[in-house]
Parts: C-alpha cells; structure tokens; sequence
C-alpha cells in the first residue's frame, strides 16, 4: 500500500466509526465536518516533535485512533457505564483542534535547519489566535453544530490533564469520560514512547 493509500485508508476507517455511531440529529454535523475539513484531518500530524511517532502526515488520524482504542480497553476491562457513542466521539475528535481552526493550519512545515536539526519536524502557525488545542477543538466543533453532553465537553476540554492551570477547577469532580480519556492518552503516551 502506498502512504497515499495508507492515509485515505485511515481516514475512511475514522470517518466510518464516527459517523456510524452518530444519532440522527448528529450525523448531518459530523458530516459537515469531515467534508470541509476532512483532507485537512487526513494530512494533519499529531506532534510537531519527531520523537513521537505522529509527528508525520496522517499522525492525528493515527493518535485519535490510538486513544479511542485504549478508551474502550479500559471501559470494558473497568466496566464503566459510559455509552459508546461519547467514547468514540471524544476519543476521535478530542484532538481535532490540532488541524488549526476552519482555514488555517495548526503546524506548517519547519523552514528552520537549526529547529528540524534538534527534532522540530513543524512550527506553529503564528497566523492562528493563541488557544489552547482544547479549545480550538471545542471551537471547531461548535462551529459545525456537533453538539457535545456536558461529560464529553469536560472530557474534551480536560485533556491536557489535572496539571494544566486551566483543568484544575476539575480536580475531583471530572466525569469517568474525563479520567478514561486523560488515563487512555497517558497509556499511549508512555506506550509509544519507549
């Protein structure tokens, strides 16, 4: 299989489990969102760091998946009650913010030696309002009309972890989506990394 191949082979796999757990009201939404920016989402690295394996084309396709996958390892093996659907939904699109906003890309390509030289494969585009990917992500999201439950905004919004400043009020009273997806990016995370 060609990369080309390989990445459209990824992104039907995504876009068919997105859309195939989708209520009705729903679907219509997630399909506005993979059309306008479904190539995007296609060739959008998942770092900018080429220590980490998504830091490549198709990388956030490969990351989400990744993180969706562990999600539902550990809600079967824990048994927890939380409906497919908001698994899958969080896990696919917690990182969508990653892509930069309806226009603009998040990372472009490094045109600095010295920064490629120490691992920097992409820069960040300085054209692109200062958030945090969290909440571009819950940006992008409701600017498509995909409506989230209060637990998987949580969870969307929560998914830097209890560390960051803006997660803290959290602490404590996050719902079991925040901690299993927080709990599933560290599995992949320390996973892919050693």
């Amino acid at each position: 299989m060609t990369d080309a191949t390989q990445l459209q082979a990824r992104y039907e796999k995504f876009s068919r489990l997105l859309t195939s757990t989708a209520s009705d009201s729903e679907l219509l939404a997630i399909q506005e969102l993979l059309n306008a920016l479904g190539e995007r989402i296609v060739l959008a690295p998942g770092s900018l760091l080429e220590t980490e394996p998504w830091s490549r084309p198709g990388g956030l396709i490969e990351y989400s998946m990744a993180v969706t996958q562990q999600m539902r390892t550990i809600a079967k093996a824990m048994g927890l009650s939380i409906a497919p659907y908001s698994i899958i939904r969080v896990g696919l699109l917690h990182s969508l913010g990653l892509i930069g906003d309806s226009t603009k890309d998040y990372f472009l390509h490094q045109d600095s030696d010295w920064h490629r030289k120490q691992g920097r494969l992409y820069r960040y585009n300085e054209e692109l309002p200062k958030m945090p990917v969290t909440h571009r992500t819950l940006f992008l999201l409701q600017e498509f009309g995909v409506h989230l439950t209060i637990d998987e905004w949580v969870a969307i919004a929560t998914a830097g972890g209890p560390s960051r400043e803006e997660n803290r009020f959290y602490v404590g009273s996050e719902p079991q989506l925040s901690v299993l997806l927080s709990q599933s990016r560290q599995w992949i995370h320390a996973f892919n990394n050693n």
